[in-house]
């Protein structure tokens, strides 16, 4: 028997019908948009799985589904899996749901997959198809699931319609032309999140970075009405400096929350923050905590209007090639890398496991290799790299800190993860790629039209360190290396510009450093892993 259950009501919108549900936005090939019962109809139309691989590819947008045919389930996500599902089989029932939580409970696994909880501390989050729970699995990234009643012993089939690879052009593009089509892309993905925002308040966390500046250039530019900027952290600190000067620039009106050590241990320690963590994690995902203060504080001291849309800069550096910079080797066509060891080497780094790297290596290699799948569909290997992260670091870390604005109570678009904006990247070079050279062209460009300008001087101080450190990497010794990271890690510690040190004690912050700890989601996770031993059951 099929069963279904929506756990996650309270937080985003669902439309159910006797046949299934539907959640989110899509955009038909055609242009048409979609969502509760026209998204329901459209879904439901599809005869069979061979619909859905034709059919899938082709739709824009952020959904997730689940819809009975003839006795049959059918589910799907989109293809940066931005709203996740689901399942788990027990003899002849099988389960799916929005919360992996309520499917542990329905399989009853009680014991964490040893792997998974390696795998989970070394980089925030379960690859693959994988949970922290033996059965409980989850629909990846461009995934869709069949499950027949019939077919019960053996299992349910699950197929990717959507893969991340690059399709270079034959022919030489310059650059010019290169930039023209990108205005292109872009003034077509900003038509899209116009017609979903539908006039309501667009809140942009605007960082330091090319991306969210880049969505607020376009909407300034296309004359959005109705715009709200936002930066955090402590006060003076470099991204909120730079924010600002964009937000002054454009006469957009920009709000500051300001973080403390102090403040974060009362948020950290919240009711509401314990809620988020079960909501958010998923048992997959640690939870992204952030700007949540930022959010909670629109919400309680009624900043913004209820409806208002948040739209991140979520992640056009990655797709744009920023991997580039920090690993320079896989863009290099001239050098063969060991491409599972460049991708544990970029992400799986929450914790220094190289003592125990003879146990994990071949492990973590056998699970990144069967993401990747074919090496052969790969026309060079930073499309494979970047393939993997688009896959995996993506969906399940920073897409997912979407649950951020989901659990109080906001809708959100993505717009770097549009289709369109996709298959354009996904047919640039990686000359075009390096450094994120042709888009940082693009939006320094379109800056000087807008009369946005920002100080080189905070700009460079911005990424300078980040620079440093993975050159600093390749190049010293090995006891040079851990002697200035543990260094590097307390000087964080005391002045890291989130403040969010503050959550722990400063003796067990110092312990867990000592133990390999990299950074503050190192610590996070952990928390999370032993925050499962205290969960309570759900209804």
């Amino acid at each position: 028997m099929i069963h279904m259950k929506l756990k996650n009501k309270q937080y985003r919108q669902y439309y159910e019908s006797e046949t299934g549900f539907v959640t989110g936005t899509a955009f038909t090939k055609t242009g048409q948009m979609l969502s509760g019962e026209a998204l329901m109809n459209y879904v439901a139309s599809f005869d069979a799985a061979n619909n859905l691989v034709q059919t899938l590819p082709d739709l824009n947008g952020f959904y997730a589904f689940a819809v009975r045919k003839n006795g049959d389930l059918v589910a799907a996500v989109d293809r940066i899996r931005s709203i996740p599902l689901f399942y788990g089989q027990k003899s002849d029932d099988f389960f799916l749901s929005d919360t992996a939580e309520w499917v542990r409970e329905q399989v009853g696994d009680t014991q964490m997959d040893p792997l998974a909880k390696e795998e989970f501390l070394a980089c925030g989050y379960v690859t693959g198809p994988d949970t922290l729970f033996p059965n409980v699995k989850q629909l990846q990234a461009g995934e869709f699931l069949e499950m027949r009643p019939s077919e019960f012993d053996a299992g349910s089939n699950t197929q990717r319609y959507y893969r991340y690879v690059h399709h270079y052009p034959m022919q030489s593009i310059t650059e010019e032309d290169l930039l023209r089509f990108h205005q292109g892309v872009m003034e077509n993905i900003i038509d899209r999140l116009i017609r979903f925002a539908a006039g309501r308040t667009i809140v942009i966390p605007l960082s330091g970075g090319h991306d969210s500046r880049l969505i607020a250039l376009m909407l300034k530019k296309v004359g959005y009405p109705d715009l709200v900027s936002f930066s955090y952290g402590r006060p003076g600190n470099h991204e909120a400096d730079i924010s600002k000067q964009v937000a002054d620039s454009l006469g957009v009106r920009w709000e500051f929350v300001e973080y403390s050590n102090d403040l974060w241990r009362e948020w950290y320690e919240s009711p509401e923050m314990k809620a988020y963590f079960d909501m958010a994690g998923n048992l997959s995902s640690l939870p992204h905590i952030q700007d949540w203060p930022a959010v909670w504080a629109f919400k309680k001291e009624d900043r913004i209007p209820d409806n208002s849309i948040f739209v991140p800069g979520h992640t056009g550096d990655k797709i744009t090639g920023s991997l580039s910079r920090s690993c320079p080797c896989i863009y290099n066509s001239s050098r063969k890398i060991n491409l599972p060891q460049e991708i544990m080497n970029c992400h799986y780094n929450l914790f220094d496991w190289s003592k125990r790297k003879g146990k994990l290596y071949s492990l973590f290699e056998k699970k990144i290799l069967e993401v990747l799948d074919s090496l052969d569909q790969y026309p060079d290997q930073s499309s494979a790299f970047e393939s993997w992260d688009i896959s995996e670091r993506q969906p399940k870390f920073i897409v997912n800190s979407l649950r951020v604005y989901e659990y109080f109570g906001y809708e959100w678009w993505i717009p770097f993860w549009d289709k369109k904006f996709m298959d354009y990247w996904c047919w640039i070079r990686p000359e075009n790629r390096l450094n994120q050279s042709l888009y940082i062209k693009f939006v320094d460009n379109l800056a000087k039209e807008l009369g946005v300008a920002i100080h080189e001087k905070e700009v460079k101080e911005l990424f300078s360190k980040k620079k440093l450190i993975p050159i600093a990497k390749r190049v010293l010794p090995d006891e040079i290396k851990n002697w200035l990271r543990k260094k590097r890690r307390l000087h964080f510690f005391k002045d890291d510009p989130m403040g969010w040190y503050g959550i722990h004690e400063d003796g067990y912050v110092i312990e867990q450093i000592k133990n390999g700890a990299s950074m503050i989601n190192s610590l996070l996770a952990v928390d999370y892993i032993n925050g499962l031993n205290n969960r309570k059951p759900q209804d």
